[in-house]
């Protein structure tokens, strides 16, 4: 707690003390010199006197007693007294787009992506979150928007889809119902515009970085790829042209790479190279919950790169005194009037 203007609160206190001095010496000076009224002596004797002085008393003390308290009140209220925090104010004009490889060697990181990315729409306040998935080619299941309600449904329904072993299901030793490959079907719709080929990686990043709108606006622009690298076909980007075409725009970029499945270390060098020679980052692990911490460092490098920087925030708590202060001079003007 702060309590600012103090000197405030010390002028009114002095203003008590100067007042209550004066009454008391006041008071001394009207005994010295009484008023003297002859044959008065039985007006203590009767009843309705004595009353009238009793309740004179507990009137004065009461007036005495609300008088301070108002005093006490209204220090208080001049003296502001608040509450201060350090608070990073709130970045909402960030874009994201999730960019994801849905090869068959991505299905399983796909489906846990989708569903860690679903659980953490409700703690977002602002962000437009994308969803862009490709194969031989692209589809945008959904533009940026933050209407989170769609977001989370979208995110939802897809990793449910997603959830498929299509190896095993052509092989016949994975039974799947009719409405499990409908979905299945209908969520990768698109993305395989191109007959015997896969994972095409440098045109997928590209068609992601072609999401983005509101060029003209001051946002912060990130794309999360998901993707193994390991490209069967014949791109029309390399991938190193992907990225620098994904910079250009002022993208940031943030590569998931959850682990080799044919390639080896030849994919994971080259995506490793192409994204950090853009400065983006690359997270290597085969845990999809990694996708909060890449969260949150989008969050922390681009509200640093926007200027959001940490304030204190201070809050006033005028209500208890302003009450006290209010009843206060209620009870004065009522107790004022009922000693008249």
């Amino acid at each position: 707690m702060v309590m600012t203007f103090w000197w405030v609160t010390a002028l009114l206190l002095l203003a008590a003390l100067a007042v209550w001095a004066i009454t008391f010496w006041n008071r001394r000076a009207m005994r010295k010199a009484p008023v003297l009224v002859a044959n008065s002596q039985y007006l203590d004797r009767i009843p309705s006197f004595v009353r009238a002085q009793r309740v004179a008393k507990v009137v004065r003390v009461l007036q005495v007693g609300i008088a301070v308290l108002g005093v006490v009140a209204a220090s208080v209220l001049s003296g502001r007294i608040s509450t201060e925090r350090i608070e990073t104010p709130d970045f909402s004009s960030r874009d994201i787009v999730l960019c994801l490889d849905v090869s068959g060697s991505m299905y399983e990181y796909d489906t846990e992506i989708l569903a860690t990315f679903a659980e953490m729409v409700d703690s977002f306040q602002g962000e437009r979150v994308a969803l862009t998935i490709f194969n031989s080619t692209s589809r945008t299941v959904f533009p940026l928007t933050n209407d989170y309600d769609l977001i989370k449904r979208e995110l939802q329904e897809g990793a449910e889809a997603i959830d498929f072993d299509e190896f095993g299901y052509r092989l016949g030793n994975r039974d799947y119902s009719d409405e499990k490959v409908r979905k299945y079907v209908d969520f990768v719709e698109g993305t395989r515009g191109i007959a015997d080929e896969a994972s095409v990686v440098p045109d997928g990043l590209a068609s992601c970085g072609q999401v983005f709108d509101q060029a003209e606006e001051d946002r912060s622009r990130s794309i999360i790829l998901a993707t193994d690298n390991e490209v069967n076909g014949e791109p029309i980007y390399t991938l190193q042209e992907a990225t620098e075409s994904v910079a250009a725009r002022e993208i940031d970029l943030y590569t998931f790479y959850p682990g080799a499945y044919e390639c080896g270390p030849q994919c994971f060098e080259e995506l490793k190279t192409a994204t950090e020679d853009q400065d983006g980052e690359l997270y290597e692990s085969s845990d999809p919950n990694a996708i909060p911490s890449i969260i949150d460092e989008i969050q922390k490098t681009q509200a640093k790169a926007m200027g959001a920087e940490p304030t204190v925030v201070r809050t006033d708590h005028p209500a208890v005194g302003f009450v006290l202060t209010f009843l206060s001079l209620v009870g004065i003007l009522v107790l004022g009037w009922r000693a008249r």
